[in-house]
Order: C-alpha cells, then sequence, then structure tokens
C-alpha cells in the first residue's frame, strides 16, 4: 500500500560439411524458401508499381523487374525504384509491421512527382482468411491508389469505417487490429520518406487492456470552462526514430516541495504504473508544483507523456512541460508545452490549450523544429491545481521518450 503523510562464425565452419552430407536437403531447405519468398516480393514490387498486372506470369513479373526497377536506399530506408527514360518515376518502399497473428511484409508504391501512392501490397503474413487475410483482397487495396501522401492537418492515411473524407478508406469488419497494423506500416513509410528517409515507427505508449484505469468521465455539470480548453479528438498518431524507448523508467523524481507529498510517493512517477485508481497517484500541496525527472545522462528525447490523476474529470491549471541539461534549469532550459495562459506561473504566456485529463496521457512532442530530436537529462513538470475539482495536482505518471545513448556535455 501506498504511503500516506496522513496515515554465428562456426555455424558458417560447418556449412560444409552439412552440405556434403546432406545436399539435397540442405539445397532445398535455403532455394526453396528464398525462390518462394522472392516470387512474392517481387510480384508485390512490381504489381505495386503497376507495371504489370496482378494476375500476370512469372516470366511477365521477373521482365518487367528486370528491365524497369532497380534496388535503391532512400537515406535509411531501402526502396526500389521504377525509372522510365532514365528518370525515375516510381519508387517502392518495404514496409514491416503486426497484425493479430504475427508479422506482415508488404510493398508501398509511390509516384514521387506528385506525391500519392501508387499502390499497396501484402506479400507476407499470417492473418485468417476470414478476417485479417482481406487485407490482401485486391479490390480493397486498389482504394489506396491515388490517395495523397498528405492531408489536412497531417499526412498519411486512415482507415476507418466511421469517418469519411479524402485520405479515409473504409475499414475491414472484424480486423480491427490487422488493419491497425496495416495503417501504422503505411503511416510510418510515408513519415519515414516525407523526412527524408529517417527510418520511423509509431510511438507506442503501452496502453494495453491493463495497462491503464480506462475510465472517461463523462463532461461535469456547471463547468466554468477555461478560454483556452480544446474540443477532444482522437489524437495522431506520433511517429518518431526507430529503437525509442522510455528512459523515464524507473528513474529519481524530485520536487519542488520541501516535504514529502500528501499522498504517494515521488518514485511512483516514474513506476510504469499508468492506472488511476485509490493509490496509483502522488499528490502534492496546494498551489503551483512541480516535478522533475532525472534520466541520469544527456539524452535525445523525441517525446514526453504526462499523466495526471484523471478517474474524475479534471482539467489541471498551468501545465508547463520544460527541458534542461542542467538540474536547476537555468538559461539553456527549453518549454516544450505551457498552457498556462495568463502567466500566473512566471514562466511566459502559454499558446498550447486546456484539456481533460485521460487515460491515454498528454503527449508533447519534443522532437522540435528539425525533427532531430531535443536534447535534455532532466524534465520537469509544473501543474496548478485542477481547476475544475479542486486546488490539488495529483500526477501519475511522466514516460520520457527517447534514444538510450549518452551524450556529452557539450
Amino acid at each position: 500500500m501506498r504511503k500516506s503523510r496522513h496515515c554465428g562464425g562456426a555455424w558458417r565452419l560447418m556449412l560444409p560439411v552439412i552440405a556434403s552430407v546432406f545436399p539435397v536437403l540442405l539445397l532445398n531447405a535455403v532455394t526453396d524458401g528464398e525462390s518462394e519468398m522472392t516470387a512474392a516480393h517481387r510480384r508485390a514490387i512490381v504489381c505495386s508499381l503497376a507495371l504489370v498486372a496482378d494476375d500476370a506470369s512469372d516470366a511477365d513479373v521477373d521482365a518487367a523487374f528486370a528491365s524497369r526497377v532497380s534496388r535503391t536506399r532512400i537515406g535509411k530506408m531501402d526502396a526500389h525504384e521504377e525509372r522510365t527514360g532514365g528518370a525515375v518515376t516510381g519508387l517502392a518502399f518495404e514496409m514491416v509491421g503486426k497484425g493479430f497473428s504475427g508479422q506482415m511484409k508488404g510493398i508501398l508504391a509511390i509516384d514521387p512527382s506528385v506525391k500519392k501512392i501508387r499502390g499497396v501490397r501484402i506479400y507476407k503474413d499470417r492473418e485468417k482468411k476470414t478476417r485479417g487475410g482481406k487485407i490482401k483482397n485486391l479490390s480493397w487495396l486498389s482504394k489506396f491508389s491515388g490517395l495523397s501522401l498528405m492531408r489536412a492537418g497531417g499526412f498519411g492515411v486512415k482507415i476507418s469505417s466511421k469517418e469519411k473524407g479524402p485520405n479515409v478508406v473504409d475499414s475491414i469488419t472484424g480486423a480491427t487490429r490487422t488493419v491497425h497494423g496495416l495503417k501504422s506500416m503505411i503511416n510510418s513509410a510515408i513519415a519515414g520518406y516525407l523526412a527524408g528517409g529517417v527510418l520511423l515507427e509509431p510511438l507506442e505508449l503501452e496502453l494495453g487492456v491493463d495497462a491503464v484505469t480506462r475510465a472517461t468521465p463523462g463532461y461535469p455539470k456547471h463547468l466554468q470552462e477555461p478560454p483556452h480548453l480544446r474540443k477532444e479528438v482522437k489524437r495522431e498518431t506520433l511517429f518518431v526514430a526507430a529503437g525509442v524507448t522510455n528512459l523515464s523508467f524507473g528513474k529519481p523524481v524530485t520536487s519542488g516541495m520541501e516535504e514529502e507529498p500528501i499522498i504517494g510517493e515521488l518514485n511512483q512517477i516514474t513506476d510504469g504504473v499508468k492506472k488511476s485508481g485509490r493509490f496509483d497517484f502522488v499528490e502534492l500541496d496546494p498551489g503551483p508544483q512541480w516535478v522533475q525527472v532525472d534520466l541520469g545522462a544527456i539524452r535525445v528525447l523525441e517525446a514526453i507523456v504526462v499523466w495526471h490523476y484523471y478517474k474524475n474529470p479534471v482539467i489541471y491549471s498551468d501545465v508547463v512541460v520544460r527541458t534542461s541539461t542542467e538540474p536547476k534549469f537555468g538559461d539553456g532550459a527549453l518549454t516544450l508545452f505551457n498552457n498556462d495562459h495568463d502567466n500566473s506561473t512566471g514562466l511566459g504566456k502559454g499558446t498550447n490549450t486546456a484539456y481533460f485529463a485521460r487515460w491515454w496521457g498528454e503527449l508533447v512532442d519534443a522532437r522540435g523544429d528539425d525533427k532531430n530530436g531535443t536534447r535534455a537529462r532532466y524534465v520537469r513538470v509544473h501543474s496548478n491545481g485542477g481547476a475544475s475539482v479542486d486546488d490539488m495536482t495529483r500526477f501519475v505518471e511522466i514516460a520520457v521518450y527517447g534514444k538510450g545513448q549518452e551524450l556529452s556535455d557539450e
């Protein structure tokens, strides 16, 4: 119970021996798998580029691949380019993701001249034919062809049975997880291409069924809305550099208070528990307060996610998220988020919106204008009570996502 103040090389050497004893078995084990995957892979590339019809013969597929397609790299991304008269007229990017039953692999082909999707094909998956397997249906995949890489307010595609509009493809009934995986694959490839060939992946916040209290309280009666309260809409996926992890897990936390928290312990804020139950939050003294996470070394940060207590409908006031390379947050400190609209904290007037605390957390983009991330060792989050309930600040979790390598102080 939480406390309360108030209570490989050897294998290569063996190959010739194995081959001499089991030559046919070894040959089949290698070439059968490779030829099958290579044929499917090549077909996915040339068909997504619309160089041949999907029912073309293997000979026609191989001929189109040999005469029109060559392997290339766009930044760090594996790709294949289609050339016509010496000019690059199409790009086919490799996609890898996770469906309901396992790994999926596919191809996203684009027309680089008009920034539109040429085609999408899946060449390897383990999905069941009756549900997730329908993502390989050519009539459904054809709905992606011609969609723009960009859309109002962002980029990429949406797959939904409820939403309509540009860049929205109707979903497949009963295949939610498979469709979600495919959408992430497509949008990761688009995001990476638009960023100049950076390997990107959707930020995973680990919000599984047992990870959070999935409570979304109703709108409270007689609420005096702050003037900058935003409308609740589904948050866009943030795509970050591949290999990003939660750097703050288990890291030490301090606060601006002289005494211990009223409820809970500061180390709960980085313990990975995002639930909002009776003993799952840390309650600080009334008025403006802050907590600070020490990552142990300077890192490159991509995102910061803050969970306040959210089981009741609470709007927390004057939320400010700052980073620094030194613990006292001097001149080099950066402000990444600030919804203090009247500068009551003295940290400057903020332009971000107020929001209801929810189980999915408030995500702060730390990639910067150049998308290269923010160098920092310390993350400090300010808050000034729950305006819609009382003047107490209650934190559940702070997660800081970035690269694990240490950087010098220079």
